[in-house]
C-alpha cells in the first residue's frame, strides 16, 4: 500500500512548524503541539497531551491498530537549539524560505523535517481510512536537546508501556542509525593549598594536578577496541576555572569533562575507575581533596545489524530503491532515555544532513522529508500483528 502523500501539504506543514519557535532554553513546545493537534480530526486518533508547565508540552498520538494488544512507537522531538549569531545567517531563521528544493530555518533538519515525516505518516492512515496492523504511537517530545524531560515523562506516565519496537527520528541523511554514544558530563572540584605565584613551593600546583587527573581519565580508554560506526570513546575538558589573580596559585580548581562512551562501556564501572584514580593521586599529596559530580548521564545504546527490525527496514529501503547505509550517532538523543528503559529493538533515521543541522542557514530537502514519511508508513504497515 503506497502513501497518499501530498507535496503541498508536506511543504505547508514543514514551513508552519519552522515558523513556530520552539527554541531552547524556553522551548514553548506547547505551541507546536497545538498546531499538530489541529491536523488530526478529533475522532481519527487518540490524543494525549503531557503538559510540562511554562508553555512546554509533549504529545502522543495513537493511531489505533487492528490488533490493539500490540504497539510500536515512532518518536521525534519538538525543541530546537538557539539561532546563535544572527549575522551568520543569510536566510531568516524562522522564515521557512523554500527555494524549490530546500526549506531553510532553525530546526529545519533537527527536527521539523522529521516531525513533518511523522505527521505525514500518521495522516496517511487517516486519509486511506485504514488501520495499521498494531497500534502506532507517534510521540512528539519536549526538551530532547537539553534534559530529555519529554521522554522521561512519557516513560514515567506509562504511555510507552507494552511498546515492542521503536523508531527514533533524527537527521541521519536517511541512513539507519544502529548505535549511539553515551555521555557523561563530570564536574570535578580539586582543592589544595594556595600561595603567591612568586613562592609556588609554599603551596600546591592544583592546576597541574587537575590536568594530570584529566589525562589519567582520558587514558582509561587506551587500548579500547574501535567501534565500526562510532570509533572510540573520548574525554574532553570543556571548561576550567581557577583564581582570577595572575599572581596567585589557586587553592581550588573546578572543571568540566565531557566523556563520550561506546555501547560496551558501563558507566558505573567507568566512574569506579575515576574514583580509584582520584584516591591514588590523593595519596601522593598532590592535592588535599577532589570531588566529582555527574551532571549528565546518558547511557550508550546499540543494535545488532541482523535484528528482525533492521531486516524489515532493509526490505522497505530496497522496495523504495533507497540506498541502504548504516551510521552511528556521536551525540545523544532520546534513545539514551527510551531504549534502556524499554529494552526494545530500535533504529534511528530521518531526513536532513547529519553534519549540518546545527549550523546557520540550516535546511532540509523536501523530497527527503517525503521519502522518510514513506519509510515510516511502510514500517507501520508491514508490522506483523
Amino acid at each position: 500500500m503506497s502513501v497518499p502523500l501530498n507535496t503541498a501539504r508536506a511543504l505547508e506543514i514543514l514551513r508552519q512548524l519552522i515558523r513556530i519557535r520552539t527554541v531552547q532554553p524556553y522551548g514553548d513546545e506547547k505551541d507546536a503541539v497545538g498546531y499538530i493537534l489541529s491536523l488530526f480530526p478529533e475522532e481519527s486518533v487518540e490524543k494525549f497531551v503531557v503538559d510540562h508547565g511554562d508553555n512546554r508540552a509533549s504529545l502522543v498520538l495513537v493511531v489505533p491498530g487492528e490488533n490493539r494488544s500490540r504497539k510500536i512507537a515512532v518518536a521525534g522531538h519538538l525543541d530546537t537549539i538557539t539561532v546563535g549569531e544572527r549575522s551568520l545567517w543569510s536566510k531568516a531563521p524562522f522564515g521557512a524560505e523554500f527555494d524549490g528544493k530546500r526549506v531553510y530555518g532553525r530546526g529545519a533538519a533537527d527536527m521539523k523535517g522529521g516531525l513533518t515525516s511523522m505527521i505525514l505518516s500518521a495522516r496517511a492512515w487517516i486519509d486511506a481510512e485504514r488501520r495499521p496492523p498494531a497500534d502506532v504511537l507517534y510521540c512528539f517530545t519536549a526538551d530532547e536537546e537539553v534534559g530529555g524531560a519529554g521522554a522521561k515523562t512519557l516513560l514515567g506516565g506509562g504511555f510507552l508501556r507494552g511498546v515492542e519496537e521503536l523508531l527514533l527520528v533524527k537527521p541521519t541523511g536517511e541512513k539507519i542509525g544502529l548505535a549511539e554514544k553515551g555521555a557523561l558530563w563530570l564536574r570535578a572540584r580539586m582543592t589544595g593549598k594556595s600561595s603567591h605565584a612568586a613562592m609556588p613551593e609554599q603551596g600546591s600546583d592544583t592546576i597541574a594536578s587537575f590536568f594530570a587527573l584529566y589525562e589519567k581519565i582520558r587514558h582509561v580508554f587506551n587500548g579500547e577496541k574501535r567501534h565500526e560506526l562510532l570509533g572510540h570513546s573520548s574525554c574532553v575538558l570543556t571548561s576550567i576555572k581557577g583564581m582570577d589573580m595572575p599572581n596567585v596559585v589557586p587553592e581550588c580548581v573546578e572543571g568540566v569533562m565531557d566523556v563520550r562512551t561506546l555501547p560496551y562501556v558501563d558507566h558505573d564501572a567507568f566512574l569506579e575507575k575515576v574514583s580509584a584514580i582520584i584516591a591514588r593521586m590523593k595519596r601522593t599529596g598532590l592535592f588535599q581533596d577532589c570531588s566529582v559530580e555527574v551532571i549528565n548521564n546518558r547511557p550508550p545504546v546499540g543494535m545488532h545489524s541482523h535484528s528482525p527490525l533492521l531486516k524489515n527496514l532493509e526490505e522497505i529501503y530496497a522496495e523504495r530503491s533507497l540506498p541502504w547505509k548504516t551510521t552511528g550517532m556521536n551525540y545523544f538523543t532520546d534513545a539514551s532515555i527510551l531504549v534502556p528503559a524499554l529494552g526494545v529493538p530500535f533504529a534511528i533515521l530521518g531526513p536532513g544532513d547529519e553534519g549540518f543541522f546545527h549550523q546557520p542557514d540550516e535546511y532540509v530537502e523536501l523530497d527527503s522529508v517525503e521519502r522518510i514519511a514513506g519509510v515510516l508508513f511502510d514500517f507501520t504497515a508491514q508490522r506483523k500483528a
